[in-house]
């Protein structure tokens, strides 16, 4: 009697534990209104950030991130710069980030200053850095020193072009390292801009709104 208790006992509970296993496999990723982005300095932890417009050192002349500003990516974008800074860190060299995901409300900023397609993307269709499907980068040493790259950040000219053959045989050499990285990874490159870099399929993410400060953010990318 006894035996048959503790077997129909271990049975009710192996069945308990198979139906909430499959109620927790049931449950979406993610709750409604929680943030699908993520600190890439969570995941890649050697990232430098020198995030330009959280600082009057841009285009725009003005600071248009707050200071809470941090360099946030949907989790692919953030796990594919994770690749690609453990490519780029045996030949010493480390990533720092000048843009990451940015709010809608700044694009508006940077187009009426701007309103070039293929340097400013349209607010109204949405950039893929409002998608957290791109990030502004360059290299530098594994102590932190800026490598020589063709142009400075956010310089629209023809010097910026991935297939510009002027500049020093130092700066094209850092920029195709930076390149071959980000493409191994699975980037894909902005032709016109040698620090821009896209997920393949950025334009198919939903353009979003968060806020740098949002509590439901910050988590790393698993």
């Amino acid at each position: 009697m006894r035996t048959w208790v503790l077997v129909a006992a271990l049975g009710l509970a192996t069945a308990a534990l198979a139906e909430e296993a499959g109620a927790r496999k049931a449950k979406p990723t993610k709750a409604p209104g929680t943030s699908p982005l993520v600190d890439a300095s969570t995941v890649v932890e050697d990232l430098a950030l020198d995030l330009r417009y959280a600082t009057e050192d841009n285009f725009l002349k003005k600071r248009v991130y707050p200071d809470t500003a941090r360099c946030l990516l949907l989790p692919e974008s953030a796990r594919k710069l994770k690749a690609a800074a453990d490519v780029l860190r045996p030949k010493g060299y480390r990533l720092k980030v000048y843009d990451c995901y940015r709010p809608r409300a700044v694009q508006w900023e940077m187009w009426k200053i701007m309103p070039v397609p293929g340097y400013v993307a349209d607010p109204r269709k949405g950039s893929n850095h409002n998608r957290g499907g791109a990030v502004d980068l360059t290299l530098v040493t594994l102590d932190g020193q800026e490598v020589e790259m063709p142009t400075a950040f956010d310089t629209f000219t023809p010097a910026a072009h991935h297939g510009y053959a002027g500049g020093t045989e130092a700066s094209r050499r850092h920029r195709e390292v930076l390149r071959e990285a980000m493409l191994g990874a699975g980037f894909t490159p902005n032709r016109m801009e040698w620090w821009h870099y896209d997920l393949p399929d950025a334009k198919s993410r939903p353009v979003l709104d968060v806020p740098f400060t949002s509590e439901k953010q910050g988590g790393q990318a698993g």
